[in-house]
């Protein structure tokens, strides 16, 4: 069997797996890296001849194609867990093998020098003008709450059903249950800790109600791919420097840090952080939202 065959049977067991199938997202990159990068030069070797000098002349490739060291670790990882992945009836392994990190000799990954950026006030200020639009809204909200795109996209107006991420305006909250990954619905969120409920500052609130006075269904109808140009266009690099724009300014007006990751959707922590059940204290939660404010006007 060769590696490009492999590898096709690999995306599709993760996909369907009973324990932890593989979410849109990951699938998406790992596909992407696959025939991009990866299967061009070694999709047609034999399994048995995938190893540490393959992953070695991998890196290689890659680093001359000028890849971030994320990526080329990604690859590198990604290449791994198929060979791994080739199993007989049993469950044994068909072609173990000892990884030789050194010889390999992939570029470790720095994390401070990765690229994160933060979206600027006076940029996050210039787009949620009026004049912009439905993604000056999407700007606002992503900014004003930290969501991720894919949470934000699958919200819906209307009655709530239980069961989609929805917008309960009358109590000013988002109640985030779904995701949306490429105009599909994920049937949950990122992780368990995404399932939660936001909090919004009134204004903000206010200006989804303008947007959306006599909408039903879907707030944002646009494409994420769409979405994502305008925002470039508007001066903000990417929709997650909103998210961190959204967690740096409730640090720095010190919300609790608890209540910062209930509402970005990450998991507790430690003893302490389990014990500490932010989703019901929800006055609470209601006055740090209006006390943290927005850092942007609108």
């Amino acid at each position: 069997m060769d590696f490009r065959t492999q590898a096709d049977l690999f995306l599709t067991e993760i996909a369907n797996r009973q324990s932890g199938p593989a979410r849109a997202n990951t699938l998406k990159a790992y596909r992407s890296l696959l025939s991009s990068r990866i299967l061009p030069l070694i999709g047609g070797l034999d399994m048995k001849d995938v190893g540490n000098k393959t992953a070695k002349v991998l890196v290689a490739s890659l680093v001359s194609a000028d890849l971030s060291a994320a990526t080329i670790t990604l690859a590198v990882s990604l290449v791994k867990q198929i060979v791994k992945s080739a199993v007989d009836d049993e469950g044994n392994q068909l072609y173990p093998r000892t990884w030789n990190t050194r010889f390999i000799d992939a570029p470790k990954v720095d994390k401070s020098t990765q690229k994160t950026p933060v979206a600027h006030p006076a940029a996050l200020q210039s787009a949620v003008q009026p004049s912009n639009g439905e993604v000056g809204v999407l700007v606002a909200l992503l900014a004003g709450t930290g969501l991720r795109v894919g949470e934000a996209l699958s919200l819906m107006v209307g009655e709530d059903d239980g069961v989609n991420s929805f917008w309960d305006a009358a109590n000013k909250t988002l109640n985030l249950r779904t995701t949306l990954v490429d105009g599909q619905v994920q049937n949950a969120t990122k992780t368990k800790a995404g399932t939660r409920v936001v909090d919004l500052d009134t204004r903000l609130n206010d200006v989804l109600r303008l947007q959306f006075a006599n909408a039903e269904g879907r707030l944002f109808r646009t494409s994420e791919r769409t979405l994502r140009r305008q925002i470039e266009a508007l001066g903000i690099h990417g929709f997650h420097s909103m998210r961190r724009f959204r967690i740096t300014h409730l640090q720095a007006e010190n919300v609790p840090q608890m209540l910062t990751k209930f509402w970005a959707g990450h998991a507790a922590e430690g003893q302490t952080e389990q014990y500490t059940k932010m989703g019901s204290k929800i006055q609470e939660r209601k006055d740090w939202s209006e006390r943290a404010g927005l850092g942007f006007s609108l």
